[in-house]
């Protein structure tokens, strides 16, 4: 599957625990551009099962979130974002940035997610958990372009996450890949004859 991302967005990771979000936004994106709310909740708790942080940690990824998309960065959203509550943030951050959202839904078998976590000594929580959240995330799929996300891409099988392939595509005006010399007027505040004039010193032919 062909992954489109805008340079300039808001990507959010769905899925449920176990599922290889985290995997995935290692694999295709760099280090800097992911907000991975369990590794934000261990640096502020030193327990990124620490459910008790969860209002500190989503403020902190959030705020880290719009300092980014204050620069122009690409930023991963990497958490659970099962709920509806959950993607209303990164929904309204892309609103206030005035950037798309992008979901990628990793929705792999609920008994696969299961057992990575199985194998994961540092996840403590009990199975009803991952039944819980793949039942959140079945009710949401349909809905997610309704909510907002300008571009949904749903990954049911660790096969075809191995095939994907991410392409990030300019904004239509990013013109970096224009070459210079540019003579660039601004706002000619109705001075027609006076742009004319100006125009022709520069060696255009006014039509």
């Amino acid at each position: 599957m062909r992954i489109v991302i805008p340079e300039i967005a808001v990507v959010a990771l769905i899925g449920v625990s176990g599922s290889g979000k985290s995997t995935f936004a290692k694999q295709f994106f760099k280090p800097t551009e992911v907000l991975s709310s369990d590794y934000i909740r261990a640096l502020i708790s030193d327990d990124e099962n620490n459910l008790t942080v969860n209002s500190q940690t989503f403020d902190t990824l959030y705020y880290i979130a719009n300092q980014r998309l204050n620069l122009g960065l690409l930023t991963v959203i990497d958490a659970t974002n099962v709920q509806k509550e959950a993607r209303a943030q990164v929904l309204r951050l892309a609103k206030e940035q005035n950037c798309h959202a992008v979901a990628i839904v990793l929705d792999i078998p609920e008994k696969l997610c299961k057992d990575h976590n199985d194998q994961r000594p540092d996840r403590n929580f009990g199975s009803h958990v991952i039944s819980r959240q793949s039942e959140q995330l079945r009710r949401s799929l349909r809905h997610l372009q309704k909510e907002g996300f300008r571009h949904v891409y749903v990954l049911k099988s660790e096969e075809e996450i191995a095939n994907v392939e991410i392409i990030r595509v300019p904004l239509w005006n990013n013109k970096k890949s224009e070459t210079n010399p540019f003579d660039i007027i601004g706002d000619i505040h109705g001075c027609y004859d006076e742009l004319c004039v100006l125009l022709e010193k520069l060696g255009y032919a006014v039509d």
